[in-house]
């Protein structure tokens, strides 16, 4: 059975979005078995404390890209006051290598999925209480996988990630 491989997206920069992104993270690995790519756990190009004088944009670009490049299946949260540029650039990037391959046959039996995630409330309200979200970058999360919503509290968004995983990887 082949391997499939993840990238997990997110704004994890302090404390309260690092310690999430890395329970999520490793509920999906345990629960799935694939390998997931967690650009926080790369302290060559993420621990600041201890490599700041090491790390630059180009090696960021470099490190992200290629593990982007990949994966099979991007995972990207979409929280946050607007989405994080790095998620944003992320999702058009593997979307449209995704694009690319198909449009050229290239790496046909290397198939790809986007699932997004909002966890914000806000996302749920109406009116003056929507959060709005950049639509390009929801369209290209829904043209290529699926859009998760999920609610602050109730970890069940978590159980439908796993579902889309598994269902994507057993979908032959």
């Amino acid at each position: 059975m082949k391997k499939y491989t993840g990238y997990f997206a997110s704004h994890f920069f302090n404390a309260a979005t690092f310690e999430w992104t890395e329970r999520v993270a490793s509920i999906i690995e345990r629960e799935t078995g694939i390998d997931l790519y967690v650009p926080q756990r790369n302290a060559e190009i993420n621990d600041k404390k201890n490599n700041d004088d090491i790390i630059n944009d180009i090696a960021i670009s470099k490190a992200d890209t290629a593990e982007l490049k990949n994966a099979n299946i991007l995972i990207a949260c979409l929280d946050g006051l607007t989405i994080d540029d790095g998620v944003a650039a992320e999702i058009m990037a593997h979307g449209i290598i995704n694009e690319i391959e198909e449009e050229y046959g290239i790496n046909k039996n290397f198939p790809r999925i986007i699932i997004g995630l909002i966890t914000d409330m806000r996302y749920m309200g109406t009116g003056e209480n929507k959060l709005y979200r950049n639509l390009m970058i929801i369209g290209k999360v829904k043209e290529h996988g699926h859009l998760v919503i999920g609610y602050p509290g109730d970890d069940s968004y978590i159980d439908e990630i796993v579902d889309i995983i598994k269902n994507f990887i057993n979908r032959e």
